[in-house]
């Protein structure tokens, strides 16, 4: 299971750090090797959005005891459908699990609960034996009571956040509707940006999707499916653009505690700037990371690779 800040970084847990394609030095650009670097830049975007969401999921359910944002139905962990004291009912300052070094900081103003992690601080730029740097900013709102129905806007900001070799700059907001306990997230990344500082390369991308959420009827979280569908478009680490749609739901299961945050099924079609499309298949559900890329009818079976406590 990755931490929360490893997540938004496109990290996995234990400050493994996922392989992105902007750590690809090709010297020659074919088209298949163009095709093969998209595809890895949009699994990062994707990696980006699970891990923005949940970490914005997290800060909001961790510490102020609710699924407020999945759905409304309080019954299933006993809650009154308030928070405590405006969210600040706790004896100290909740930190999360991103408190390792910055400063942390929890405000509430105008019914929406701000909190700060700050890096700019820390001794010699380094958290243990990574590099750290930057900010990075949740907002989410007080909760509602149990009965509310409408629409709530939570947002991630992102100011030269750095962590080891990777730098991220933009926000991600999620505006979430609740219909009769029912929640559907859409989400838009805007303008981001990961800079590998060991390559010099940037991928750039906005993305803008659509999320389900399937408690399965318990309180808990550890069984929750995410199913989502949207477009990203934006230009890969090799400096040319793409553009990426989801052409049956991604699904991503908690409970995949070795996958967590791949999507285990559902496809997308990638399509380079000379106009080469491949089609990325996740499988049939299974908790893996194994997918294939069928490029001009040729089919390609593959493995993410993630960071030390990842699958290999």
């Amino acid at each position: 299971m990755k931490s929360n800040f490893l997540k938004i970084a496109g990290l996995s847990i234990a400050l493994g750090i996922m392989v992105v394609s902007c750590n690809k030095d090709d010297t020659t650009t074919t088209p298949t090797s163009q095709a093969t670097s998209v595809v890895s830049d949009s699994q990062t975007a994707n990696d980006q959005s699970e891990s923005a969401y949940q970490l914005a999921d997290d800060a909001t359910f961790l510490p102020f005891g609710g699924r407020n944002f999945r759905e409304t139905g309080e019954t299933l962990d006993k809650g009154d459908g308030h928070f405590p004291f405006l969210g600040l009912g706790w004896g100290k300052a909740w930190k999360g699990k991103d408190g390792n070094c910055a400063t942390v900081t929890k405000t509430v103003a105008n019914n929406i609960i701000t909190i700060v992690y700050d890096f700019t601080g820390v001794a010699g730029g380094v958290c243990g034996t990574q590099a750290v740097g930057g900010k990075m900013t949740i907002t989410i709102p007080v909760k509602p009571d149990s009965t509310f129905s409408g629409t709530m806007v939570r947002t991630v900001t992102y100011d030269n956040l750095k962590r080891d070799s990777l730098t991220l700059n933009g926000s991600h907001t999620i505006t979430t509707t609740l219909v009769s306990g029912k929640a559907t997230a859409s989400e838009k990344l805007a303008t981001m940006t990961i800079l590998n500082s060991n390559t010099g390369k940037t991928i750039t991308y906005t993305s803008t999707r659509s999320r389900k959420i399937d408690n399965k009827g318990t309180g808990s979280r550890s069984d929750d499916e995410s199913s989502v569908t949207g477009s990203t478009t934006g230009k890969s680490s090799d400096g040319t653009t793409f553009s990426t749609t989801i052409t049956k739901a991604l699904l991503t299961k908690n409970s995949c505690s070795n996958s967590k945050g791949f999507p285990v099924s559902g496809t997308e079609e990638i399509t380079t700037a000379a106009g080469v499309k491949t089609v990325v298949d996740y499988g049939d559900g299974t908790c893996d990371l194994k997918y294939t890329e069928t490029t001009n009818g040729v089919t390609v079976e593959k493995e993410k690779t993630k960071g030390k406590k990842g699958k290999n």
